[in-house]
């Protein structure tokens, strides 16, 4: 808070007319109470907007029940420790303006992981109408896992690797491995399909060949 002061008054007059003694009388009593308004203001709490100068209020001097008593834009703010805190509509990254960052961002509403600004794996909360993780390189989407089916579906737009390291790939189902056709299961070591071989088996043996 600044500090009190009264205004200076001017001195009495060096006259014995009595009306101009009374005039000044008439300003030392509006003078006065003037003062005693503005000082009954600050003794109560009620600060005259005279009486505050800049940098005057500190901080430890603030006492108030929320922050929305405090109507202001806040700026760049560097805090410490914040607990029990509602955020709504807000932008959060782990560092500003360099990659590798996480971040949670009111634009998409999205929480996204970065190495860079168009190559990320985001989790979607609306992703056609139902939560989704997806992966963006070079700006666009090339695959993620939801249940947009209603079914949980991994997606691999463009391909999909499954790469096992040192162990096997054991697949478990209560019911059947669906194929779209023989034709899509494909063998690396003898570039052929195996609804090729099976063909093949089909032929030699109409041929009397087994």
């Amino acid at each position: 808070m600044g500090i009190w002061k009264m205004s200076q008054l001017k001195a009495p007059p060096q006259t014995n007319d009595v009306k101009e003694l009374r005039e000044y009388i008439k300003y030392l009593s509006n003078q006065l109470a003037s003062m005693l308004k503005d000082l009954d203001f600050t003794l109560n709490g009620d600060v005259d907007f005279r009486n505050v100068r800049a940098k005057s209020i500190k901080a430890d001097r603030m006492d108030v029940d929320e922050l929305s008593a405090i109507s202001a834009n806040l700026g760049h703010i560097v805090a410490g420790l914040i607990e029990s805190v509602q955020i709504f509509g807000s932008y959060i990254a782990t560092s500003k303006d360099s990659f590798p960052r996480c971040e949670m961002s009111s634009t998409g509403n999205v929480f996204a992981a970065k190495s860079s600004a168009d190559h990320y794996v985001a989790i979607d909360p609306n992703y056609a109408g139902t939560p989704a993780l997806k992966w963006i390189f070079n700006g666009t989407e090339r695959g993620g896992l939801n249940d947009v089916s209603g079914f949980m579906e991994l997606l691999g737009i463009g391909g999909l690797v499954l790469n096992v390291s040192g162990g096997d790939l054991d697949i478990n189902v209560t019911g059947k491995v669906n194929f779209a056709s023989w034709d899509k299961l494909y063998n690396n070591n003898t570039d052929r399909t195996l609804q090729q071989d099976i063909s093949e088996i089909f032929d030699r043996l109409e041929a009397g060949g087994l």
